[in-house]
């Protein structure tokens, strides 16, 4: 299994400036959000309705010589090929990217660990998350569930971040929080996510060793996921079927073509043509979420 130690020489990696203001400018900020809950929330917004969760770049690396770390690990390339392609990363280098941007930007941000309760999958520190500190109370800021507001962690106390097709909920528990959240192919099925505190503190290290694990275990290395979350809907293509979410939480179910697919993946969640091209076929028979 690889270890933290494996990567314990890793420097903890800072966003260059220039780098922060594309992306800001990209993310349609005009200017850098203030250090307020207010600030963090649209930050928070912009991100999760810009930047999917997916593996695109992990499927192409899979289909390479796998001779370079696995990509978007570090935040900078991340934010370039999300810049260059449209493409985001599964939870790793996505809440990766999160901590370093809204650390870059100045708010007390911290990388935290746990585990998304899924059956038949291997629990303690599947899932890396970010929480951000204002004014005492820690709010989560989570990459992939995209919830377009920051969820208050109030000890002993349930939580939410309202009543739409995005939000999420806490719910207090011995060890402190389940998260609760939906996917949008799933409306059925939760994700529970309960945080690992004895992992903490969390770092770049740790957060790129369970990132490598991801090599060999996980639903995200043989086929296809991409979704999309927008102000009123979330759209999700998977191995074989492409899914909508409406905002009266109608959900509708379609196979589309390798030509629609391809139309989708540039048209709808804007991916560049270029990065399409690279996109290897899905692994016959391979793992992928299930329902996809």
């Amino acid at each position: 299994m690889t270890t933290r130690a494996a990567f314990s020489e890793t420097p903890e990696p800072a966003l260059a400036p220039a780098l922060v203001e594309r992306v800001l400018t990209k993310l349609g900020l005009r200017q850098r959000p203030a250090l307020d809950l207010v600030g963090l929330n649209t930050l928070y917004a912009a991100f999760s309705a810009n930047i999917p969760f997916d593996n695109v770049q992990k499927r192409i690396w899979f289909a390479s010589s796998q001779t370079t770390p696995l990509p978007g690990g570090d935040p900078n390339e991340f934010f370039n090929n999300w810049l260059q392609h449209g493409t985001g990363g599964t939870c790793w280098p996505l809440n990766g990217a999160m901590y370093a941007l809204t650390h870059a930007l100045g708010f007390d941000a911290h990388r935290i660990v746990g585990s998304v309760i899924v059956e038949g999958y291997p629990r303690g520190a599947n899932h890396g998350s970010v929480l951000v500190t204002l004014d005492g109370i820690s709010y989560l800021v989570d990459a992939w569930m995209a919830s377009f507001k920051v969820l208050p962690l109030l000890p002993g106390k349930p939580s939410s971040t309202g009543r739409g097709i995005h939000d999420i909920r806490a719910v207090p528990i011995d060890s402190g929080f389940e998260i609760i959240s939906y996917p949008g192919f799933d409306r059925e099925h939760p994700l529970p996510f309960r945080p690992e505190p004895e992992y903490d503190p969390v770092d770049h290290s740790l957060f790129l060793a369970r990132y490598d694990r991801t090599k060999t275990l996980g639903f995200f290395n043989d086929a296809i996921f991409i979704c999309r979350h927008f102000p009123n809907s979330i759209l999700t293509m998977g191995r074989k079927s492409k899914f909508h979410l409406a905002a009266d939480n109608t959900l509708t179910k379609t196979e589309p073509t390798e030509a629609e697919r391809k139309k989708s993946l540039i048209e709808e969640f804007d991916l560049s043509e270029q990065i399409i091209e690279k996109l290897p076929p899905n692994v016959p028979g391979g793992v992928a979420p299930p329902g996809l």
